[in-house]
């Protein structure tokens, strides 16, 4: 016999299937609870399972599931009352049973504020019903802030300038969920679309990264009008100078940045990390020869990856199968417990060393490269001339 415990369980797995159906404006009640009602052989255990289902019903409580009997003849039983279905009658004695009145109340409100204002938004509302919920709290400042985008394309304003009544971190925290929003109800127009980057794809400004650049030709900033071997450009800027430059070392340690040798036509940029794919940007490196040099770890390998599918074109430099093998005994240290994924812009070699790295935990950091060792490297590549 089921136990009321159960029937709780099977309760709150059809709430889902409530709201779905409430969205929809479709008959969701009476709502039957499958449920196994044969009972104990012992007649004393029969008797007290009988007891307990009745004592958690509507009957007993006032809310809750409802209970059909028969009255019928058992051979072990006796004539007796025999529970013949249980089921909900109303959202009321769901809702309490499980005690989702109030989350029920703010989902139902929140729902109909947003098809009031927006009624593109439905189609999206009935397919994320958690984000739904979880809007709840915030929805009258999301609901103001897609308002103002609709009115104000693209304002070219910083969001905290935005005449809005929310916090200023409000659009960071939920450019997720305006994002999805504003996709559906901006003119293309409006959206860059292949940008993923909230205040690019919807036009606020934002702090624009900063670009690290050290040129190790010392003829090319006087060619580009930059009174300095090294500074830190916005990334933009950047994007504007085509630096005459014919080839460009990505670096991800500064120190080692600092440290590269001469090298002929050669500009260093201190990379960005899980950031570096802002660099598509600076459209003018994809016709420059490209190395990116990062730590030979789970990470490593991850931000050249990414890169590549910016810029195929692009070659790494010591992160190979053959710098780990001669340096892992040396200098190699523990990684931080990355776990792999199929990572699908790296050479054969490239992939040998990413997956030693995630079977053995390993991690060569750059700046542990002897730099005699770095110096040598350098200049047995083609293209760099010391």
């Amino acid at each position: 016999m089921i136990e009321p415990h159960e029937i709780r369980r099977k309760a709150e797995k059809l709430y889902s299937a409530f709201l779905v159906a409430w969205m929809a404006d479709e008959e969701f009640f009476p709502r039957s609870v499958p449920s196994d009602r044969s009972l104990p052989e012992s007649l004393t255990a029969a008797a007290a399972s009988i007891q307990r289902l009745r004592d958690g019903s509507k009957a007993a409580l006032g809310f809750g599931y409802t209970i059909d009997w028969k009255e019928r003849n058992s051979r072990r039983h006796g004539r007796n009352f025999f529970p013949r279905s249980i089921y909900f009658e109303s959202p009321d004695d769901l809702l309490r049973f499980i005690g989702k009145q109030k989350a029920f109340s703010a989902f139902t409100a929140t729902v109909q504020k947003i098809r009031s204002r927006h009624p593109g938004l439905d189609r999206w509302i009935r397919a994320n019903r958690r984000a739904v919920a979880d809007a709840a709290s915030g929805i009258d400042g999301l609901l103001e802030t897609v308002d103002y985008f609709l009115a104000h394309p693209r304002p070219e304003m910083f969001a905290r300038e935005l005449p809005l009544s929310v916090d200023t971190k409000f659009i960071e925290r939920n450019a997720g969920l305006l994002r999805a929003w504003l996709d559906i109800l901006l003119p293309s127009s409006a959206i860059v679309a292949d940008e993923e980057h909230f205040a690019r794809r919807f036009g606020l400004k934002y702090a624009e990264p900063l670009v690290h650049i050290r040129f190790l030709d010392t003829s090319l900033p006087q060619a580009a009008s930059i009174p300095s071997f090294e500074c830190a450009i916005p990334l933009h800027t950047m994007a504007r100078w085509e630096i005459e430059a014919k080839n460009v070392v990505i670096v991800e340690n500064k120190t080692n940045l600092l440290t590269l040798p001469p090298l002929a036509g050669t500009l260093g940029i201190f990379g960005m990390g899980g950031g570096v794919t802002d660099l598509r940007y600076v459209g003018w490196l994809a016709r420059r020869h490209l190395r990116y040099w990062g730590d030979v770890d789970v990470d490593g390998f991850r931000i050249l990856s990414r890169l590549r599918s910016v810029f195929p074109h692009v070659q790494s430099f010591l992160m190979d199968d053959a710098c780990l093998t001669e340096w892992a005994l040396l200098i190699a240290a523990p990684g931080n417990g990355s776990k792999g994924e199929v990572l699908p812009n790296l050479t054969n070699s490239e992939r040998r060393a990413y997956e030693r790295c995630v079977l053995n935990n390993l991690r060569i950091e750059q700046e542990r490269l002897p730099q005699s060792y770095v110096v040598d490297s350098i200049a047995s590549v083609p293209e760099f001339h010391i």
